[in-house]
């Protein structure tokens, strides 16, 4: 009996996740007002666990009266996949990075900016009684990731940030110098990002300074468009784009 109740209750957890993905990815709903994420999150944390303790049920009872259902098996392996999925595409470290920030940067005292101002770029709206937890003033926080010095001269690391933003299939929007700069390489590239197979974008700048022809500094900014916690998701993305620069 505890093992049907564990496969039901399994099955209804990947029902519940497949019915949140799809909400968002085809723009149903949109996920910064409709707390659809967090939903998702938690039917793949509870899913896990009742996943292993229907796998631990199984193991206990091997070799009784009643076996395995190929069935049962599939739903446990189905939810335990869900697990492995998010931590590989995403990271459960960042999910449970509690810290209240939807914007985040490797270099906290010169920002990278954006040419829009903040009120064109936040997508700003009205606070859900059921949502509005996840509503935070706008900040920028220091991300995990220090500034990011590469052996190149500013325009081979113009090269390599290109390549890594073709590899990885996100938008170049604009780019622009900085004519302040008396002596020396400064540009700024203006993306949009995010991960594949997920329709969750996020606002990304890149910038790039270097006054020899030995070395440069990348700096990253990421920030969502909404004033709610991101449940990791900027840091993730800026850690994903430096590590594409690592292997470039």
């Amino acid at each position: 009996m505890a093992r049907k109740i564990i496969e039901v209750f399994c099955t209804l957890m990947l029902l519940l996740q497949a019915l949140c993905y799809l909400l968002v990815q085809y723009g149903i709903i949109n996920s910064w007002f409709f707390p659809a994420t967090v939903i998702f999150i938690l039917t793949i944390i509870l899913g896990g666990i009742g996943a292993l303790s229907g796998v631990g049920l199984l193991i206990k009872q091997r070799g009784g009266d009643k076996p395995a259902r190929p069935e049962a098996i599939m739903v446990f392996l189905m939810c335990m996949f869900s697990v492995v999925w998010v931590q590989v595409f995403y990271g459960w470290q960042f999910i449970f990075d509690l810290t209240a920030g939807n914007d985040y940067t490797t270099d906290i005292a010169d920002v990278p900016q954006f040419q829009q101002s903040k009120h064109e770029r936040l997508i700003v709206k009205e606070v859900s009684p059921i949502w509005g937890f996840m509503d935070i003033p706008h900040v920028i926080l220091k991300a995990d990731i220090d500034t990011i010095f590469l052996p190149l001269s500013g325009l081979e690391s113009k090269v390599i940030v290109k390549r890594a933003i073709n590899k990885l299939g996100w938008r170049l929007v604009r780019y622009s110098d900085n004519t302040s700069a008396v002596d020396g390489f400064n540009q700024t590239y203006e993306i949009v990002g995010g991960n594949g197979g997920v329709n969750q974008l996020t606002d990304l700048v890149v910038r790039i300074v270097s006054d020899n022809a030995e070395s440069s500094a990348v700096d990253i900014r990421s920030s969502s468009p909404g004033r709610r916690r991101d449940l990791g998701f900027n840091q993730h993305m800026i850690q994903k784009f430096a590590e594409e620069l690592a292997v470039l």
